[in-house]
């Protein structure tokens, strides 16, 4: 058979790969393997060997591009990376490692070879980064993988560097640079968004450390077991100690500001979580990000742990304050009660006539008494609600929820609620859930004129959605114009002030508590005086973070410049950092730099070729040096 006959049997192996037949898929790949001996067809066939749980088998099918008696040039970046994958697999950490060595080896010699050949696509071979990425993920050696992301910055082709970068640096306590990096996928995913969320709220200390899956699913069914009351305590465990599992729910209810689905999820985490959990449900108590709701699912989780009793004392964060409170469980009364509908009676009553504090106070002296009436929680919800208390409403409506989920008229006032709150995607959740069938003519109306608002107003959002995508396009493009003026690899001060935004001066002077001067080159004055005093640019120093002083003396050490790739693929880029600076500083280490006039981006000519570079002023080089030492 032809090279074309072969090229049948891939394709087929590929899709096979792709539906996860992982068997049927080495089926093909051997058939096509027996036609044409090629490295990229042995590949895959010890891919599916090895996806389908055959380590051993698939060593055996890699070893004519691996072993000591493969031919010089026969194996690739692949080959090895997949090699050391295997090993890693089995618990072989020193062959891994070999192998991973190998990989990185061939992946910069073939590299170099492409260069001197002049070869124009590389986009497929720079596809193999994400295999010797994954190798040494599987190693769990976190800084080896954002060693080599940086290593290979401009290479990268996939989605999956990044996330892997960022995976590596959640793990080593980078928590701002995993969250910047997973802003940078965030339209591959929605989940990427959510976990970015997650990522910045570890490094404010709202959510403990934990170490993330470089896995995109977890090994048992999250939904299944934390959010299934039946599952048993041994599957519980072992998801709520899964990686991916953590961070997808705390991404979900992040997202969803504490749905009941996320919450129930959450008391999975906290019950089961061993000590972690214990330090989150703590952290949940104690924090101002959390609704009232995932509080309680928290200090449930905790009681049922044990850790927490009935009535002992327990900081918590609550009604926008620090509060000692005593957490009770308290049995709902669900049957018809006439005393208690009386007192919501009159309560309505007062209600009418104006008189919405006193119907307020009437409801909660029955709160405060440990009576939970269905009726009298949700009428006090609508008269909290009507006040703008709407998390102590949230609270309310959620138990009443709980109690009646597909009630028209708690779906109803929930629907409501959420528009109030800003959310209107989840009041179009409500109110599709509404089903009036049976219901006077006249709340059959309240929901038609609902369902109209809730249109309008995400209607609206939805326009302001493309309007910021759009800013964020235009602030990076004006950024990205500053960073093509010319400079110098010797670029003096002065210069490099006068390329800048006439707004980055002026934040700076602010940040700098100096007065910004009225004209623009007398802020360039104010600002070259500032940092050319020692004594100020000592203060300057001691406020940068580690990896800012570390990017100076990187620069420092390359005679105060280095071309701007070689600076990103080290320390992170300035995607996403926007231009008005002056409203909101970028987070990049190499923009705070810029924007303190420690650093200057520009263009410049290095062997008859216009590139960007990063370079710190002339005149700061010396003074830096000594305070950087």
């Amino acid at each position: 058979m032809t090279v074309e006959g072969a090229q049948k049997h891939v394709d087929k192996g590929r899709k096979l790969l792709a539906d996860g037949e992982f068997a049927a898929a080495a089926e093909a790949f051997a058939a096509a393997l027996e036609i044409d001996e090629a490295v990229p067809i042995r590949n895959n066939l010890a891919m599916a060997f090895f996806l389908a749980g055959e380590p051993r088998r698939a060593l055996e099918a890699l070893e004519p591009c691996i072993g000591e008696e493969a031919e010089k040039g026969y194996s690739n970046p692949f080959s090895y990376g997949l090699a050391a994958r295997i090993h890693a697999a089995l618990g072989r950490e020193e062959p891994a490692r070999k192998y991973l060595q190998q990989a990185v080896k061939s992946y910069e010699d073939g590299w170099a070879a492409l260069r001197r050949l002049g070869q124009p696509d590389t986009r497929h071979f720079r596809e193999y980064t994400v295999i010797i990425m994954r190798a040494a993920a599987d190693m769990k050696d976190h800084r080896l993988v954002f060693d080599l992301y940086r290593r290979w910055e401009s290479h990268h082709v996939s989605w999956e560097n990044v996330f892997m970068a960022a995976v590596a640096c959640f793990n080593i306590g980078r928590f701002k640079r995993a969250a910047s990096l997973l802003t940078s996928i965030t339209g591959v995913h929605n989940l990427f968004a959510g976990m970015q969320k997650v990522a910045f709220q570890v490094e404010r200390g709202a959510i403990p450390p934990f170490e993330m899956s470089y896995e995109l699913s977890p090994e048992p069914d999250m939904q299944e077991a934390l959010g299934n009351k039946d599952a048993g305590p041994e599957a519980c465990r072992e998801v709520a100690h899964n990686g991916f599992s953590r961070m997808a729910m705390l991404a979900w209810l992040l997202e969803t500001n504490g749905s009941d689905e996320a919450n129930q999820g959450l008391r999975g985490l906290v019950e089961y979580g061993g000590e972690w959990g214990e330090k989150l449900g703590r952290r949940i108590l104690e924090s101002p990000l959390f609704s009232t709701s995932t509080k309680m699912a928290a200090a449930n989780a905790l009681m049922d742990r044990g850790v927490l009793r009935e009535n002992e004392p327990v900081s918590m964060f609550i009604n926008e304050e620090e509060r000692i409170v005593e957490v009770k469980r308290i049995p709902v009364i669900t049957g018809p009660d006439k005393e208690l509908d009386q007192i919501v009676d009159r309560a309505i009553q007062l209600r009418d006539k104006g008189q919405v504090e006193e119907a307020t106070k009437l409801l909660q002296d029955l709160q405060q008494q440990e009576k939970l009436y269905p009726r009298a929680m949700m009428t006090l919800a609508n008269l909290l609600r009507q006040q703008g208390e709407f998390e102590e409403s949230l609270s309310l409506m959620k138990m009443v929820e709980d109690m009646f989920p597909d009630f028209p008229e708690v779906l109803f006032n929930f629907a409501g609620l959420m528009l109030q709150m800003g959310d209107p995607q989840r009041a179009w959740e409500y109110y599709e859930r509404i089903d009036s069938t049976g219901c006077e003519a006249s709340f059959k109306e309240k929901v038609k004129g609902l369902g109209q608002h809730i249109k309008q107003v995400i209607g609206s959002l939805d326009f302001m959605a493309n309007h910021e995508a759009f800013l964020y396009e235009y602030e990076e493009q004006q950024r990205q114009k500053v960073e093509e003026k010319t400079i110098s690899v010797n670029v003096s001060i002065t210069r490099g002030l006068k390329n800048m935004p006439a707004i980055w001066l002026e934040g700076a002077c602010e940040i700098f508590g100096l007065e910004p001067a009225r004209l623009r080159r007398d802020k360039e004055k104010q600002l070259k005086d500032f940092v050319t005093r020692r004594e100020n640019l000592k203060k300057v120093v001691e406020e940068l973070t580690e990896e800012e002083r570390e990017l100076l003396r990187y620069l420092l050490q390359r005679e105060g410049w280095s071309q701007l790739n070689a600076v990103t693929r080290k320390f992170e880029t300035m995607e996403g950092d926007g231009f008005f600076w002056n409203e909101m500083e970028p987070e990049s280490s190499l923009g705070n730099l810029w924007y303190r006039a420690l650093v200057m981006v520009g263009k410049t000519s290095i062997k008859g070729r216009r590139c960007k570079i990063a370079a710190v002023p002339l005149e700061l080089r010396e003074d830096l040096a000594k305070l950087l030492k």
